[in-house]
Order: structure tokens, then C-alpha cells, then sequence
């Protein structure tokens, strides 16, 4: 599902289809589901705030309700919102208040969290895409070629100067169609898009390259670049006597969705999450050459006539047009079948179905595990606040020069914990409401050594041992689920059905591993260096126990 909040429309839109493949849209105006955050009870209630807007001013109205919240000391809580509706305006709004909550929830999140129950699951229609642009020349920076493979298939569009004396001129071939110049190509790629209408679009490195480089040629042709949105919004493109771009253009970050009403997928990011989960190691390098290679055993096509890439990019539109319209389109051949065969895209739809969030949080542990929390915990988190780095004590390190154990070793039995630091948190009921300023029989010793040294320093935080604290409740509800998942794994009799639930279980596997990534991200509302330090200094403590008892046998 796409989930996406225009604000200059002042609406949150959300994008689905049915289990017919009809497209299937709701439309809510922010004044019927208001953005918010809270303040403690009984702080300054401010009537109007003054909102500078494009070199205007004006006061917007300011209400106040109490509606049972509190926040994590038990302290009640007062609802703030506002009139106009307008998720904007709340930047400078939580600034008149130097202690706020959930301030800095983006307002797609707030509505997932609020309203959502679910996400429906269904075939989306994806787009693997690929630009390729002139370097040098008389036609420096203009896009050649885009490359297209489809759900249905590939297709690439290209264009030639007028240049009657051009041998490569009349190239045709199926699934390549040839225009007379730059505007008439992104013209039909425009057309194209809203004709076909895809849900996601997936590209390699492409909200850093080749997304700000098609608005920037749409814009230099005379076209709306926010035509790309079914929706005409697009970030970072804007109206303002005639069409004009901001520097957000070129700042997309990799996670952010800038396209309203369509999912921007780097394929890049995804697979490296992926590859990284499956504990396979380092990839040295994210080039889709280097990558292709290792996953398919394929590299990109080579240029007989120009093997130098440098020399390709420049002479072969023109030049040594079959190669160069073969290499655009086994890009995007490449993207497709990486993704198919690794189910990467896939994966992350089976986590945001999970979440039920935003496409855009299932990125971050900070996103993943807020989203998380906020629909578990009986109270507020404070509003993030970019305050002085603590520093605590983090996992081990073994040296094995230092620890004596260096050399070749023959019959060596290995084991590892399984989700050390989750375990961690259940084992010492580690969690934000189970601190204990009195002493507990679940005592973390902060500063245990991060090697197999003896313990000479002591500092310990408790943790109460009464009730179970929502970290460790949501760690046992997860691993349960995730169990599930993989008992569905076994019995499926498909090769769909096997990875549909691989995909699932691994996406429990991935929230789990944010919890910890939550407690340590300092300037987050969730962040708490108790706990983090506490997750860390009980993994450290079980890793040696188990070291020392190895050495006992």
C-alpha cells in the first residue's frame, strides 16, 4: 500500500488494488484526521502561533483536549492541534513548548498508527528502470535512453539528434522505440507511466542519480516533472509563476518517497539490508556490475568498439547504437532478475505489511521500532531532541594476539547465541518502565569488560521483576510469530509459498533486531542509554560465562 501525505493539498492519500488488480484510492483531508502531538498537562496553552509561509505571515489557531494520555512517569498529558490542518505548520508550533511528545512523528506515520489495521497484500505492477544521459558533446547531460523491464516484459525508448549523415540513425529492433529528440522520448515516458500506472519503481542508486537527473531534464524540456505523480507532487517541484525546482531535488535521501502516489524502491539498499541479514559478509562493492556477477554470475554487456567505459558512455549512443541500447536494457534485465531471484522487494512489502506502516519506515530501526512501540506502549514518548552524545560501553571485542588463542587450531567446535541481544532483554527484563532505582535480583553490571579480562570496575543498573516490560513482552509475541512463519515455510509445497514465508519470518527477524538499534539512537524519543548499555553489558556477560565454562571442559 502507498501511504504519502501531500501537504500543499493538504491531504493524505493512500494507494492500493484489490484482488483484481483494480487500482483503489482513499483520500483524507488533514481536517478531518488532524496532525498532533502533546505537551504536559497543564503547560502555557497558546491561542494562535504566527506560521511564516513564502515570505508571508499569519496566525493559525491553536486547541487544546485532554484525552487520558500520559507519558512514561505517568504525568498527564494535553493533545495539541491545530487549524489549519496542515502537517507543516508543526515545526514551528512545537517550538513555543520546550518539553513536547511525539513532535516529531511524521504525519503518514501518525495515520498508520492511529487508523491502520492492516495492509493489504496483493500483485503489484514494477517497474525496474534505467537512465543513461550524454557525457560531453554538444548534447552534454541529456538522457539517451530509458530503459524499461516491466512486469510484462522490456522496452526501451531512446532518441537521436536530427543528423540526416548518422549510419546508426535508422536502428530499429522490438521493444525499442526511436524518437527525433529528448522532449518526444520523455513525453511518451510521461504518457507511459500514467497509461500503465505502476505501483513501484525500482531502480539501482536511483533517488541519487537517476531520478533528480529525469526531473531535470523534464524541466529543461519545458515538462511537468510532478506529471510523474498521479497526484502532480512531486518533492521538491513546485509552482511558482511557471514550474521550478529546489535543492531537494538533488537531496533525495535513499529511504524517501518523493514520487506521491507511486513506491520508489533502490534496489541497492534493499539488497544490501538483505545480504547483510544473511550474515554472507562485506560486500566490497554496490556497483550493479559487481553485484549482478556474485548473485547471477552475469556481468553488464561490453562495447566491442569502445571496451572503455568512459569512451562508451561518450561515443556509443551514436556511435555503436545496438550495444548501447543492448547495455540500457540488460541493466534493467539485471535488476529484475536479481530481485526475483532474491525476492528483495518482496521482502520489504512482507515487512511493511508487518509494521503496517508507511513503505518509508521499513528502513530504519528508528522508524521500524517507533512505529512498533507506539501502538504497545501505554504512554507518550518524548519528541527527539538532538541533546549531548553518552557514551556507554558496546559489544566485545576479542583480540586474539591479546587473549593468547592466536595460531592454527585443529577440532574446533563452534556455537552462537541465537538473537543474543532479544534474549538479553528477556533474560533481565530490560525495558523502559522496568527501571529500578532499588536493587533487584536483575542486576547489569555496565561496566563488564568488552574482553576476557578480570572485572575491576562495578556500576550497576536494576531492572523490576514483577511485571514483564514491553520490550521483552514484544521480543516473546515476535519470536512466537517468527516460529509460525518458519513452521509454514516447512509445510509449503510451492516455491512462491516457501519464500512468501521466509520473507515474512525474516521481516519478524528484522523488526526484533531493531529493538536494540532503538534504545541506542541517541536523539530519538525511544532512545535510553540505560537500556543500551544494559543490552551490551549482558551480552558481553553471557559471551564470557560461556567462554569460561568452555575453558573449564
Amino acid at each position: 500500500m502507498i501511504i504519502a501525505a501531500i501537504d500543499n493539498q493538504n491531504k493524505l492519500v493512500l494507494r492500493w488494488r484489490d484482488k483484481d488488480g483494480i487500482r483503489k484510492e482513499n483520500l483524507i483531508s488533514y481536517s478531518t484526521f488532524q496532525p498532533y502531538f502533546y505537551i504536559l498537562a497543564g503547560d502555557t496553552q497558546y491561542p494562535v502561533a504566527e506560521i511564516k509561509e513564502r515570505g508571508a505571515k499569519f496566525k493559525i489557531a491553536i486547541s487544546y483536549v485532554e484525552d487520558g494520555s500520559v507519558d512514561l512517569k505517568g504525568r498527564p498529558l494535553t493533545k495539541v492541534t491545530w487549524l489549519p490542518a496542515n502537517p507543516a505548520y508543526n515545526r514551528t508550533i512545537k517550538g513555543l513548548w520546550n518539553e513536547t511528545f511525539e513532535a516529531d512523528v511524521p504525519f503518514h506515520h501518525r495515520y498508520a498508527v492511529d487508523i491502520l489495521e492492516e495492509i493489504p497484500e496483493y500483485d503489484m505492477i514494477k517497474w525496474y528502470w534505467d537512465l543513461e544521459w550524454q557525457q560531453g558533446g554538444e548534447h552534454d547531460g541529456a538522457i539517451t535512453c530509458i530503459s524499461l523491464t516491466t512486469n510484462n516484459g522490456n522496452e526501451a525508448y531512446t532518441w537521436f539528434p536530427d543528423m540526416k549523415d548518422n549510419p546508426e540513425r535508422g536502428f530499429h529492433a522490438n521493444n525499442i522505440t526511436v524518437f527525433n529528440s529528448e522532449r518526444e522520448m520523455l513525453d511518451r515516458f510521461i504518457r507511459d507511466l500514467n497509461n500503465q500506472d505502476p505501483d513501484m519503481l525500482i531502480s539501482w542508486f536511483g533517488s541519487k542519480f537517476d531520478l533528480p537527473k529525469l526531473i531535470e531534464r523534464l524541466y529543461a524540456n519545458g515538462l511537468d516533472p510532478r506529471e510523474l505523480s498521479p497526484y502532480h507532487a512531486v518533492k521538491g517541484v513546485y509552482f511558482n509563476e511557471g514550474i521550478k525546482l529546489s535543492k531537494a531535488v538533488n537531496n533525495y535521501s535513499p529511504i524517501e518517497q518523493p514520487i506521491k502516489g507511486r513506491i520508489v524502491l533502490n534496489l541497492d539498499l534493499a539488497f544490501e539490508r538483505q545480504w547483510n541479514d544473511s550474515q554472507r559478509g562485506t560486500l566490497p562493492s554496490m556497483a550493479l556490475d559487481f553485484v549482478s556477477e556474485i548473485v547471477l554470475g552475469e556481468k553488464k554487456l561490453v562495447s566491442e568498439k569502445f571496451p572503455d567505459k568512459n569512451e562508451f558512455f561518450a561515443r556509443g549512443w551514436l556511435e555503436d547504437t545496438e550495444t548501447y541500447l543492448k547495455y540500457a536494457l540488460r541493466d534493467t534485465e539485471l535488476l529484475k532478475r536479481i530481485d526475483d531471484e532474491n525476492y528483495t522487494s518482496e521482502a520489504m512489502l512482507s515487512l511493511q505489511r508487518l509494521l503496517v506502516a508507511p513503505f518509508d519506515a521499513c528502513f530504519y530501526a528508528s522508524n521500524m521500532g517507533g512505529i512498533y512501540f507506539m501502538r504497545k506502549a501505554t504512554w507518550k514518548a518524548p519528541t527527539g531532541k538532538k541533546d549531548e552524545i553518552q557514551t556507554y560501553r558496546g559489544a566485545m571485542i576479542y583480540n586474539p594476539k591479546t587473549e593468547g588463542t592466536n595460531g592454527l587450531y585443529k577440532n574446533v567446535a563452534a556455537f552462537d547465541f541465537a538473537g543474543l541481544y532479544p534474549s538479553m532483554m528477556i533474560a533481565r527484563n530490560i525495558s523502559w518502565e522496568t527501571k529500578s532505582t532499588e536493587p533487584t535480583e536483575f542486576a547489569v553490571n555496565i561496566l563488564t569488560p568488552r574482553d576476557f579480562s578480570k572485572v575491576n570496575e562495578k556500576e550497576y543498573l536494576y531492572y523490576k521483576t514483577d511485571k514483564l516490560g514491553l520490550l521483552p513482552k514484544a521480543v516473546l509475541e515476535l519470536k512466537e510469530l517468527r516460529d509460525n512463519y518458519k513452521r509454514n515455510m516447512k509445510l509449503a509445497t510451492t516455491k512462491e509459498e516457501k519464500a512468501k514465508w521466509n520473507n515474512n519470518q525474516l521481516a519478524v527477524k528484522r523488526l526484533m533486531a531493531s529493538f536494540y538499534g532503538i534504545t541506542a539512537y541517541q536523539g530519538f524519543g525511544w532512545a535510553d542509554v540505560d537500556l543500551a548499555a544494559s543490552i551490551t553489558a549482558s551480552a558481553r556477560e553471557a559471551i564470557r560465562e560461556a567462554a569460561f565454562r568452555v575453558r573449564e571442559l
